[in-house]
């Protein structure tokens, strides 16, 4: 009895594998199959940021002004736009805005919150000076604040727009910018 023991167990083993091998190999290609299907019709957003790679995620964007400065901690981007010249519109700054705003929140899975700065650099005197700050969440951004944004032009933004931005103008910003208080 004792002889037939151990061949009686390599045979089970092996007709249990025959059977459940196959079986095995059938449920994860249909999980395979599914999400795939999964994907194409909820596809994922193309970046998921880390300190690896956000200069090539922000290198590829489309910004007229220059990136000054950028951090990531917790879900959070900071980003300092550089104003170098006076010839720089209003238009331009709300278009760079609109990029960097859209791209972390329509374009990443992780960010939950952007704190965006337009610095003034003085190359003459090197001096820095901070025109406007933004603090805007991923709940509050949507397809119609991207529109204002491009819509708005050389004019102030709406004060609802604003809002939703927890946006914060300097003195300087008034000066130089706002075209409702200067004239």
């Amino acid at each position: 009895m004792k002889r037939f023991l151990i061949p009686g167990l390599v045979l089970a083993v092996t007709l249990g594998s025959v059977l459940i091998l196959p079986a095995l190999y059938h449920a994860e290609h249909t999980f395979a199959r599914e999400s795939r299907a999964l994907a194409a019709f909820h596809p994922q957003s193309g970046w998921t940021l880390d300190n690896a790679n956000i200069v090539d995620a922000l290198d590829s964007l489309p910004l007229t002004l220059p990136i000054r400065k950028v951090e990531w901690e917790s879900r959070v981007l900071t980003v300092d736009l550089k104003v170098a010249t006076p010839e720089v519109s209003v238009s331009e700054i709300y278009s760079n805005i609109a990029e960097i705003l859209s791209f972390s929140f329509d374009g990443t899975s992780n960010v939950d919150q952007i704190l965006l700065r337009l610095v003034a650099e003085d190359k003459w005197l090197g001096t820095r000076h901070l025109l406007l700050a933004a603090d805007v969440r991923r709940t509050e951004w949507s397809p119609e604040l991207k529109q204002a944004l491009g819509e708005a032009g050389e004019g102030p933004l709406a004060d609802d727009i604003k809002a939703r931005f927890h946006l914060t103008e300097t003195k300087l910003w008034r000066d130089r910018f706002d075209l409702q208080e200067n004239g």
